[in-house]
C-alpha cells in the first residue's frame, strides 16, 4: 500500500507540473526547461553572511524539536500546534524580527473596555490568530421523485458525497452525456440544452475509450485529456474541470457516475478505505475537518459534486426508459451527443453539519526593506507549520511533511536578520496553521495580509523538502511522463534534482531564481504553471497567493513511501537538502526584493 501511495503521490505532482497544452516533444520541452550549472559563482558580498550561516546541523537542531514526540504531531487547534507555534515566535522575537500578526485587543471590563485603566501603545504580536469552524458531524441525503415514485439513496453505497458546508437543495435532472463541450472533436454534449437550475448527470471520461474510430482516440491531445493512465488528485481532474464549467452554466449540482466499471463501481474505492492489512497500522480517522466562518472556499467547496454508482444513476434515467449502458451505446454509434432533460425526474440533496468553534494561529515575522520607499512592498516567504497530529498510540510526527519546509523558514530568518544589509524591499516569513484541512491558515493570510496583495511581491512556498531524488524515484516519475528516463538521466545527477513549479509571466521571479541557482548549483526543471492555477488542485499554501493573482514559487523535494504516515520521523534526513534548498531560496529571496 505505501509503495502504490508514493506512485501515485510521485505521479500526481509531475501531471500537475505539466504545461496546459503539451505539444512538443516532452523530452526536449523538459531539456529546454533544464538549468544546469557546471561551475559555482561566488555569493554576492552582500548576502553572503546570511548565506554561510544556513547549515544543515542547525536545521536538523529545529526539526529535532518540531518533530518530536512532545508535540504530538502538531495537529492544529492542539497544544501541539500551540507549543509549535510559540516555538517559533520566541525565535522570531530572538532574532530580532519585526512582528507581523495581530494588534492586541483592548483590555476589557464587564461591560466593555475599561476606560480608567491606562493604554500603552498597542504593538503587534507574532501570531496572527482566527477562528475556525470544526465540523464535528455531517450527513448528507439524497432522494430521488420520479412521477409518483420516491426512491432514498444510502451514502457511501449508492453515493458519494463530502462537504462541510451545510445544504438544502432540489432541482430538476438533466443526463448531459459526457459533460464535453469539445471542437476538436466535433462533439458538445451540452449544445441545445439547459442547466440552469438543474442537477446535471454526467458520465467519466469520454466516449470510445476502447475503440480506436473515436474523435477522442484519434487526437492525441484529447486522447491524453480524457484516457490518462494516472487517476488525478482532488480539483485537477477533466472530471472535475467538466464540473466547473457546469457550475459556471448555472447548474447546482453534478451527479458523476462511471463510463466503465472494468476498474470498480464507486464501490471499490469506499471498500478499499474500508480495508485493514496487515502490513499497516489501523488508525482511527479523526482528523479535524476544518473551515473558516463566512470565508470564500477552496474551488471544490460549496459545490455539490456527488459520485454516484452505476445502480444510482439508472435510477435517475428509468424515468425515460433509459440506461447508462443504451444511452452509451447510442452516443458511441455515431458518436454524437444523447442529452436530454429528465422532466418527471426531481432530485433532493441535503447535508446537515454540526460545528463547534475552535481556534489556531499563524506565526508572522518580517524583516524590514532598507530603501524609503520600496520597504513598503513585500516579498512572502512561508511553510505550514502544522501536520496530522496523533491517531490512538500512534504519532504522525511530520519531519519531512512539513517540520524540513518550517525549520527552512525558520532558517531564512535567521539568516536575513543576521546578514548586516537588508534588501531594498521588504521580507515577510510566515509559518501556516491549517494546511493539512484545507490552506486554512495561508487563506487567511491574503484576506488579512501584513502588506496589501497588491503591494505582494511574489510568495515562495516550502513544502517537503528534506529529501533527494534518487534513481529509482526518477525512474518511476519519467514512466508515468512517457518519457525515457535514460535521456533525463544522462542531463542531471539524481540527487541534485530539483523539479519546481511557479507562475507563468513571472520574469523577475524565475529571473532571480536562475540567478540565485548560479550560487548554489541544483538541476533545476523549471514547470511554468498559469498564475491563476485554473488547471491545479492548489494542494499546497502557494495556491491563495496565486488565486489572489500573485507570482509564486512552490518547492517541494523527492518524497517518499512515510509520506502520511507514523514513520515520517527525523531519523531519514542528514539536513543537506534542507541545506541547498534554503540557501537557494535565501538567495532568491534577496535578490528578488533586492531588484
Amino acid at each position: 500500500m505505501k509503495r502504490i501511495l508514493f506512485a501515485l503521490v510521485i505521479g500526481l505532482l509531475f501531471v500537475a507540473l505539466l504545461p496546459a497544452q503539451e505539444k512538443a516533444d516532452p523530452v526536449a520541452e523538459m531539456m529546454k526547461n533544464l538549468q544546469k550549472v557546471e561551475t559555482l559563482e561566488a555569493v554576492p558580498a552582500r548576502a553572503r553572511a546570511g548565506f554561510d550561516s544556513i547549515n544543515a546541523r542547525d536545521l536538523m537542531t529545529l526539526m529535532a524539536f518540531l518533530s518530536h514526540d512532545v508535540l504530538e504531531g502538531r495537529e492544529v487547534a492542539s497544544p501541539g500546534y500551540d507549543i509549535a507555534a510559540e516555538y517559533a515566535r520566541s525565535l522570531f522575537a530572538l532574532w530580532g524580527l519585526k512582528p507581523g500578526g495581530d494588534m492586541p485587543r483592548p483590555a476589557a471590563g464587564f461591560f466593555g473596555a475599561d476606560p480608567g485603566r491606562p493604554t500603552a501603545r498597542p504593538e503587534r504580536g507574532y501570531l496572527q490568530e482566527f477562528a475556525m469552524k470544526e465540523a464535528l458531524e455531517t450527513t448528507a441525503a439524497v432522494s430521488l421523485e420520479s412521477g409518483r415514485v420516491a426512491r432514498a439513496f444510502t451514502p457511501d453505497v449508492d453515493f458519494v458525497f463530502s462537504s462541510l458546508l451545510p445544504l438544502e437543495l432540489s432541482a430538476p435532472v438533466v443526463f448531459a452525456g459526457y459533460g464535453i463541450s469539445e471542437k476538436a472533436a466535433g462533439y458538445d454534449d451540452l449544445a441545445g440544452i439547459d442547466v440552469k437550475d438543474k442537477a446535471v448527470m454526467i458520465l467519466t471520461g469520454a466516449p470510445g475509450r476502447d475503440d480506436p474510430a473515436s474523435p477522442f482516440q484519434k487526437n492525441k491531445e484529447l486522447k491524453e485529456k480524457y484516457f490518462a493512465v494516472m487517476p488525478a488528485r482532488r480539483g485537477n481532474g477533466v472530471d472535475f474541470a467538466k464540473a466547473s464549467a457546469l457550475f459556471k452554466r448555472g447548474a447546482l449540482a453534478v451527479l458523476i457516475a462511471k463510463d466503465s466499471i472494468a476498474d470498480g463501481d464507486i464501490h471499490a474505492e469506499v471498500l478499499a478505505r474500508q480495508e485493514f492489512r496487515d502490513d499497516k497500522p489501523i488508525l482511527p480517522d479523526n482528523r479535524k475537518k476544518l473551515l473558516i466562518p463566512g470565508s470564500q472556499g477552496m474551488p471544490w467547496e460549496g459545490r455539490a459534486i456527488v459520485r454516484v454508482s452505476r445502480e444510482m444513476a439508472d435510477a435517475v434515467l428509468a424515468g425515460c426508459g433509459e440506461t447508462i449502458d443504451s444511452l452509451q451505446a447510442r452516443i458511441a454509434a455515431r458518436y454524437r451527443p444523447r442529452s436530454r432533460a429528465l422532466a418527471a425526474t426531481r432530485l433532493r440533496l441535503s447535508n446537515q453539519v454540526n460545528y463547534r468553534l475552535v481556534k489556531s494561529a499563524n506565526v508572522v515575522g518580517w524583516i524590514e526593506g532598507s530603501d524609503p520607499q520600496l520597504k513598503n512592498e513585500a516579498l512572502v516567504i512561508g511553510a505550514h507549520l502544522d501536520h496530522l497530529g496523533r491517531r490512538g498510540d500512534y504519532i504522525f510526527n511530520g519531519a519531512e511533511d512539513n517540520a524540513s519546509g518550517a525549520c527552512s523558514v525558520l532558517a531564512m530568518a535567521r539568516a536575513l536578520a543576521r546578514n548586516p544589509e537588508k534588501p531594498k524591499r521588504s521580507v515577510v516569513f510566515c509559518l501556516w496553521t491549517g494546511e493539512e484541512e484545507g490552506l486554512l491558515g495561508s487563506r487567511w493570510y491574503v484576506q488579512h495580509p501584513l502588506f496589501p496583495m497588491k503591494d505582494t511581491l511574489a510568495y515562495i512556498n516550502l513544502d517537503m523538502v528534506a529529501r533527494p531524488w534518487d534513481e529509482k524515484g526518477l525512474q518511476r516519475m519519467t514512466r508515468m511522463l512517457r518519457i525515457s528516463a535514460d535521456e533525463l538521466l544522462k542531463k542531471i545527477t539524481p540527487a541534485n534534482f530539483l523539479p519546481l513549479s511557479l507562475s507563468e509571466g513571472s520574469p523577475d521571479l524565475r529571473g532571480a531564481l536562475q540567478a540565485a541557482n548560479r550560487h548554489v548549483g541544483f538541476d533545476i526543471l523549471y514547470r511554468e504553471t498559469p498564475r491563476s492555477m485554473d488547471r491545479m488542485s492548489g494542494g499546497s499554501d502557494h495556491a491563495p497567493f496565486a488565486w489572489a493573482g500573485r507570482p509564486w514559487a512552490f518547492f517541494i523535494t523527492g518524497m517518499s513511501d512515510v509520506y502520511h504516515t507514523p514513520g515520517d520521523s527525523m531519523d531519514k534526513f542528514d539536513g543537506a537538502t534542507m541545506e541547498k534548498v534554503s540557501r537557494l531560496v535565501y538567495l532568491t529571496a534577496f535578490m528578488l526584493a533586492d531588484q
